[in-house]
């Protein structure tokens, strides 16, 4: 399903993935401090239909009239499966910029809570059901008093995106904390399956809520509060323009409202303007209301300004119209009589909305999900061109594209440019949010962070298994400068193979360098905490962020969790022991550490790196299988030293230090170890143990250094 790189740790009993320090690689970039830029490119023919079989060679690219070599081309069909296979040598399977992104967008304010529920229905249908494996999606509402809200981040996450459709963000329903977006708590919360009807699901609190916003809204009596909401509803789709900026890929935002009222826009067509006209005709030009007959030019213009934004951000707006074909009567009643609405005036703004961005209005269907299908359909065939920009310009200024096809009677639809982007400091919270999720997701975006990572899981005889989570961010990562306070980030998820997070930490940790210096020259800092998931297989999504620089890091780990088997024993691989003392520890989420000696905790080493002939401890931790044993079994343990070729070396000394037998069956040797080769370098340390008639294996990749 994913494109992103992952590293992975075989082993006899179980697989996981601690990482030697080794990242997940970053976009290709070209020249000094120059990113590969991806562009999506919809080409159709006069009847509408996606053209197909064109090559590199066909496209000309334009950077502010210079043309600018096309470096990487694909063509993509949404409708057909991944087959890992891609035209381009060395490039993944479905880059970042080539998986489809769907926002959608729940007007509160004007919209009925008819055409409300009508709406999540479809949503519900479109999330759960129809789209690709690939696609990624995030629900967001908007309202008059709190503005643009993001109740779920881009995603795969099927149930997340159905439990946020579901509940839109009303906080006495929805329990998503996770400050991304991206999980939420399964087991607290009441999430829709797909088999169930959803005809009587939208809670009775979002009906009150929704009915309280429009019922405020409806009661406005003068134009110029009107007039106010639709200034809100701007701004909101400006935030959301800016957000989505370097978020990549083409975004499809699929607004779902009954429209506001177009005489601010375009002034009125019907009776009022027969009015001013009998007006002007006798002479009472203080009769006539300019605005109502030609609309407002400074309403006009900032919605104007809003649709050149989204156009700028790769965004295509889709209006969907809720009202269906019955005319809107309920909108209609609640309004004053100053701003009736007229029956389908909704519509025009809607449809100015959409063509001002090169998208559709939807209108005239009481079954939403129809017109949903042809939207993914219009959105299925495409080609991603990667250029490298000619010139770089300051923080924020704007490159102009263009991109023309050398062949007639073809139609191509782009975004028109990009911004350069901006410093950190100066990005908006939403444009934040959106970059670090899709770097938690998608592996795209600028990775300037290394650090190291181990993760472990821990048998339980519940049914919910321990993963032990270690997160190591170096000094020369950091900035650590004495009198700078470090705001750093961490956030982890584990996502099984359907996309789901099942399980997600999130902390931020302030600290002063210069205290920690008096402590001892700290290696860094140490994070630790555990998530609980059911056995299988999972994707675990590490990011380390530092709030002021905006520099992230990540990681992506693949680990397989297996069950709890009396039957069978269970060897994790083995684990160096750390000065606790030599790293800032910061514990993460759940209390307690799965990490202990005899009761007393200890800090792992997450990257593996050992020095040539300095003694370390190491700690195996076994679980024996149940069959009664000879508890005077001699205990053996046999290492040995594999290089990157596959070449047996000396493993250099062990010793057995202390042997602890734990009440839940497991037991724990902690080893002196002492690596002694020629040439340092990366190897892989198999640890062998046999007691109590079984013989348990494991193993560790090590970085010997001199």
């Amino acid at each position: 399903m994913r494109a992103a790189p992952r590293m992975a740790l075989v082993a006899a009993v179980l697989a996981c993935g601690p990482a030697a320090g080794s990242q997940a690689p970053p976009a290709p970039v070209f020249g000094t401090d120059v990113s590969l830029v991806l562009l999506p490119v919809f080409v159709s023919d006069a009847r509408g239909r996606a053209v197909r079989g064109l090559q590199a060679s066909d496209f000309v690219v334009e950077d502010d009239g210079q043309r600018a070599e096309v470096v990487l081309f694909r063509y993509v069909d949404a409708s057909e499966p991944v087959t890992g296979s891609d035209d381009h040598e060395g490039a993944p399977a479905l880059t970042s910029a080539a998986r489809r992104r769907f926002l959608l967008l729940f007007d509160k304010t004007f919209t009925t809570v008819a055409g409300l529920t009508r709406a999540q229905k479809a949503a519900h249908e479109f999330v759960t059901r129809r789209l690709a494996d690939t696609d990624l999606a995030a629900v967001a509402t908007f309202d008059v008093f709190r503005g643009l809200r993001l109740v779920a981040n881009f995603t795969e996450d099927r149930a997340l995106l159905a439990h946020a459709i579901t509940t839109l963000g009303v906080p006495q329903l929805t329990r998503i904390a996770d400050p991304l977006g991206l999980a939420l708590d399964l087991q607290a919360t009441d999430i829709a399956t797909a088999g169930r009807s959803r005809e009587t699901e939208t809670p009775q609190a979002l009906i009150d809520s929704v009915t309280a916003l429009v019922a405020r809204q409806m009661r406005a009596a003068d134009r110029e509060q009107y007039r106010g909401h639709l200034d809100t509803l701007a701004t909101g789709l400006e935030d959301l323009a800016r957000g989505l900026r370097h978020v990549e890929g083409r975004k499809q935002v699929l607004y779902f409202s009954a429209g506001f009222d177009s005489e601010l826009l375009v002034g009125a067509r019907d009776f009022a303007a027969t009015n001013s006209s009998e007006a002007i005709a006798s002479g009472a030009l203080f009769e006539v209301d300019g605005q109502a007959r030609h609309g407002d030019p400074r309403t006009r213009q900032r919605f104007a300004d809003v649709t050149r934004a989204l156009s700028a951000a790769d965004t295509v707006l889709h209006s969907v119209d809720v009202t269906g074909l019955a005319a809107d009567t309920e909108l209609a009643s609640m309004q004053p009589s100053a701003l009736r609405v007229r029956e389908g005036a909704g519509r025009e703004s809607l449809n100015l909305l959409a063509s001002d961005t090169g998208g559709r209005l939807f209108k005239d269907a009481n079954d939403l999900g129809t017109a949903l299908d042809e939207m993914l359909e219009l959105t299925s065939r495409y080609y991603v061109l990667g250029i490298q920009p000619r010139d770089a310009k300051a923080p924020g200024e704007f490159h102009k594209l263009k991109v023309k096809v050398e062949r007639r009677g073809v139609r191509l639809s782009h975004r028109p440019g990009f911004h350069e982007r901006a410093p950190a400091a100066a990005r908006p919270a939403l444009q934040r949010q959106f970059e670090a999720a899709q770097l938690l997701m998608t592996g795209a975006g600028d990775a300037q962070m290394p650090f190291a990572s181990l993760c472990l899981p821990f048998p339980e005889t519940a049914e919910q298994q321990t993963l032990g989570l270690v997160v190591q961010v170096p000094r020369e990562s950091l900035r650590w400068e004495a009198g700078k306070p470090e705001a750093l980030e961490l956030y982890a998820y584990a996502v099984d193979p359907d996309g789901r997070v099942q399980d997600h930490m999130a902390q931020l940790v302030r600290l002063e360098p210069g205290d920690a210096e008096a402590r001892g020259a700290a290696r860094g800092v140490s994070f630790f905490g555990k998530l609980q998931v059911k056995p299988g297989a999972y994707t675990l999504h590490v990011m380390v962020h530092e709030r002021d620089s905006g520099r992230s890091g990540f990681q992506f780990l693949d680990v397989a969790v297996p069950p709890r088997d009396a039957r069978t024993g269970f060897l994790l691989p083995p684990v160096l022991v750390e000065d606790p003392g030599a790293w800032v520890s910061v514990e993460v989420g759940k209390a307690g550490s799965p990490f202990d000696i005899d009761g007393q905790k200890f800090l792992p080493r997450a990257s593996g790196t050992v020095r040539n002939g300095a003694a370390e401890k190491m700690v195996l931790m076994a679980w024996e299988p149940g069959a009664a044993g000879d508890p005077a079994a001699d205990l053996q343990i046999w290492t040995s030293l594999v290089d990157g070729d596959g070449q047996r070396r000396a493993p250099g000394a062990v010793r057995v230090e202390k042997v602890l037998h734990e009440a839940d069956g497991r037991r724990t040797y902690v080893l002196a170890y002492e690596p002694q080769v020629a040439e340092a370098g990366d190897y892989t340390l198999r640890v062998s143990v046999g007691e109590a008639r079984s013989i348990l294996e494991s193993y560790a990749r090590l970085k010997v250094v001199n």
